[in-house]
């Protein structure tokens, strides 16, 4: 029978009608490949409960191998079907399968009265057991192990001695062609796209070659690549075969309703089968090679005719597979990470030239040229606020800002794509060769690194023309892909995509656009502070010029106005007299605000006088200055603890003792005025002056620290300038420290401050 009379044995009810439209249809991978309902004919499949171990279904075949009708065994047990000591074994290895994994081999028995013999496997699916008996022709004893193993041994060897994965690959599928005996073995790795290229092959000459050929994806649709990872190695023994339906006993279930993905005997796909057949292939074995739970690759065994491989040897095949795909893998690996170091060595060193640069902006204007030398690239754009820094093969200005505009709206850091001209379609004309593109997010919108590659026109030869026919159903009209009935290569030439981008390089230029990032924050926080700096300069240098000279004719003016009042004689009217004292009023209030002004700017501008300090006599000053102030307020000072000594500028922590504990007697209300004065090691030394007064609202914790700012009236709590804090917190700043507070309305304040860790030399004991 050839390929077309199969076709037509297979598809009945389906008249075969092909489709040039593109067809947007899913049926393949919506297909639930896990629950076919029935099996392989060549062994028996028996659902189980786990407790009892009664049989609650089993495979329509178990006449013919169990000399059992199937609804007879339902509800009974094994011991209708293997002598008392086998059950027995059988039902302890059984009771062992706890949860779900890949089917456990359970050993090889042989029936009631030694009918066959069967390779047993077991596994949960739900809250069933599945039970598979595959059976083991008599001639086909198991006399591997000593022999096999050493040949694997030899093969795996041979893989070592491989310098690429593509030479191991050919290797393998060599050695895998000695092992199994089947007509061909192919080595294929899946692309990007999800097609899969075939690399090696190890064929007769009277089978149809596929070597160096292509397949689309939906070749292996989305099920069956699941099903390759759930089950790594998966045998066909007859392809040709009519599947066996489940009986189930349980009413509760319906035989589609098992999930046998799992199962050695899980029938096929009708879909696969027809692919495979097409190809003229009766027998398969399937191995796939995995990466870190994703598919890499695979090893496809066929043969034109039923082959059958018994477990003990897919058991070697497994074992040789695994060692080979984790060989190819890693060479593949390895290869990726020579090129991956050279191109990251590369841009490190840029990275490096960048951070070394005496002048950023301009190393910055350099690195199109730079990057051109060292990516695979042909062009580079560099974009910064509107100018352009452009090496290599471009696409004009106006079409960079086009396309910068349209990057934006997509909302990625990093993008990639090696087909601009399919997605950037309003601008598809007018980019040249800039096919390829990675494109790096800089620091604000617009700022961007552009890589562009051109297009690249390659051949791929298909094996058969890939794109799905479809049938249309006779009966209901619908529509389905079919597989190809041909594998005759197909040759298409591919447009419009560059070469592909590598992870290695979105690595390297995300490491680069980080830098980049990083540096142009430095250069403006440097260019921000230098300013600052200066505007900080001029306005201390203008604050103290200013309050210095305006003393002068203020001075003056109080002179002048007090030599009117002493010298009336009675001349004056009290309406007059009283207009002298407010500009002697006011005259004095601007004295003492233009003298704040002047501390506040000496606070900023004087140096620091640093020596080592003894705080306790520090302190001992301050009261001593604020006695009379003390005294009349009756407040009552406690000192915690004995002060540090510490390197610190005597003068300017004075003041701020000063200022915060006359601030403390001052802003009380209380009857009895408490102060408290210590320090905490928390860990870094911070000294606090604790007060019982009014208290401050946590809205104005910061605004208190504004120069000549005040909460109350001005002749409130005995007046004042409003420059006392923001005079401490300038000297404590200077120390390199900080001065906060925490504080509850009505019931008192807290005034910490610390002076900068590296200052403290000595704490007294």
């Amino acid at each position: 029978m050839d390929n077309s009379e199969v076709w037509a044995s297979t598809s009945k009810s389906w008249v075969n009608q092909v489709s040039r439209e593109p067809v947007d249809l899913t049926h393949c991978d919506r297909e639930q490949v896990q629950f076919p309902g029935a099996i392989m004919p060549h062994g028996v499949l028996l659902i189980l409960t786990p407790n009892d171990f009664r049989i609650q279904g089993a495979s329509a075949n178990t006449l013919s191998w169990f000399g059992s009708e199937a609804e007879q065994l339902l509800h009974g047990h094994l011991d209708q079907i293997l002598a008392a000591n086998n059950r027995e074994t059988l039902e302890k290895s059984l009771a062992l399968i706890s949860e779900l994994q890949l089917p456990r081999y359970l050993g090889s028995f042989l029936t009631l009265q030694g009918r066959h013999r069967f390779d047993v496997f077991a596994h949960r699916s739900g809250d069933v057991l599945i039970v598979e008996f595959e059976t083991i022709p008599v001639e086909m004893a198991e006399t591997w192990p000593t022999a096999r193993m050493a040949e694997i041994s030899d093969c795996i060897s041979k893989l070592h001695v491989a310098n690429t994965w593509q030479e191991g690959m050919a290797i393998g599928v060599r050695e895998l062609k000695q092992l199994t005996g089947f007509d061909s073995v192919v080595g294929a790795r899946f692309l990007d796209d999800g097609s899969f290229h075939a690399i090696a092959e190890a064929c007769e000459s009277y089978f149809p070659s596929v070597l160096d050929k292509r397949f689309p994806r939906s070749d292996i649709p989305e099920p069956a690549r699941r099903q390759m990872l759930l089950m790594p190695l998966q045998y066909a023994f007859d392809l040709d075969y009519e599947p066996v339906p489940l009986v189930i006993a349980d009413q509760a279930h319906e035989p589609l309703q098992i999930d046998l993905g799992f199962a050695v005997l899980r029938s096929i796909s009708p879909m696969c089968r027809r692919f495979y057949r097409n190809m003229g292939v009766q027998s398969r074995l399937v191995i796939s090679l995995v990466d870190q739970g994703k598919l890499w690759g695979f090893f496809s065994c066929k043969n034109a005719t039923p082959r059958q491989v018994v477990y003990s040897d897919r058991l070697v095949l497994k074992l040789f597979t695994e060692m080979s795909g984790l060989l190819l893998v890693e060479k593949g690996r390895a290869e990726q990470f020579q090129v991956a170091s050279q191109v990251k060595r590369r841009i490190g060193k840029i990275i490096t030239s960048l951070f070394s640069a005496d002048v950023f902006p301009v190393a910055l204007s350099q690195l199109p040229e730079q990057l051109l030398n060292n990516l695979d690239v042909t062009g580079v754009a560099l974009c910064l606020d509107g100018e352009f820094f452009c090496a290599g093969i471009t696409p004009e200005t106006t079409v960079i800002q086009a396309l910068i505009s349209w990057i934006d709206e997509q909302n990625s850091p990093l993008f990639i794509t090696d087909r601009l001209p399919a997605l950037f379609e309003s601008a598809a004309q007018s980019l040249g060769q800039a096919t390829g593109l990675l494109a790096a997010h800089l620091k604000r919108p617009g700022q961007y690194l552009l890589c562009f590659r051109p297009e690249v026109v390659h051949e791929v030869n298909w094996a058969g023309d890939p794109l799905k026919q479809v049938e249309i159903d006779a009966v209901s009209g619908e529509a389905r892909f079919t597989p190809r009935g041909s594998f005759e290569v197909w040759k298409q030439e591919m447009r419009g995509t560059a070469r592909a981008w590598q992870f290695y390089e979105a690595e390297a230029l995300t490491d680069l656009q980080h830098a980049v990032v990083q540096l142009q924050y430095t250069e403006n926080q440097r260019v921000l502070r230098s300013h600052l700096a200066q505007s900080n300069t001029e306005l201390e240098a203008f604050a103290y010029i200013v309050s210095h000279d305006l003393q002068e004719p203020l001075r003056g003016i109080c002179n002048f106005a007090q030599i009117l009042v002493d010298n009336s004689s009675g001349q004056l009217g009290q309406q007059e007299l009283k207009w002298l004292n407010t500009i002697l009023n006011l005259s004095g209030r601007m004295s003492n605000q233009i003298n704040a002004l002047l501390q506040y700017s000496r606070a900023s501008q004087q140096s620091m006088i640093v020596q080592l300090v003894d705080l306790n006599l520090v302190l001992r000053s301050v009261l001593e200055d604020l006695s009379i102030t003390i005294k009349s307020t009756k407040a009552q000072i406690e000192i915690l603890q004995t002060l540090p000594t510490l390197a610190c500028d005597q003068i300017r922590v004075a003041s701020v003792f000063s200022n915060l504990i006359t601030n403390a007697i001052k802003y009380n209300d209380q009857a009895e005025r408490r102060i408290e004065i210590g320090y905490l090691e928390n860990p870094t030394l911070t000294f606090f002056v604790r007060d019982n007064g009014i208290g401050i609202p946590e809205k104005f914790h910061e605004a208190i620290f504004t120069i000549f700012r005040r909460l109350h009236g001005r002749n409130d709590y005995g007046g004042g300038t409003g420059a006392g804090l923001p005079i401490a917190r300038k000297h404590i700043e200077r120390h390199g420290g900080r001065l906060w507070l925490e504080s509850t309305p009505g019931q008192g304040s807290t005034f910490y401050f610390t002076l900068g860790s590296g200052l403290a030399l000595s704490i007294a004991s």
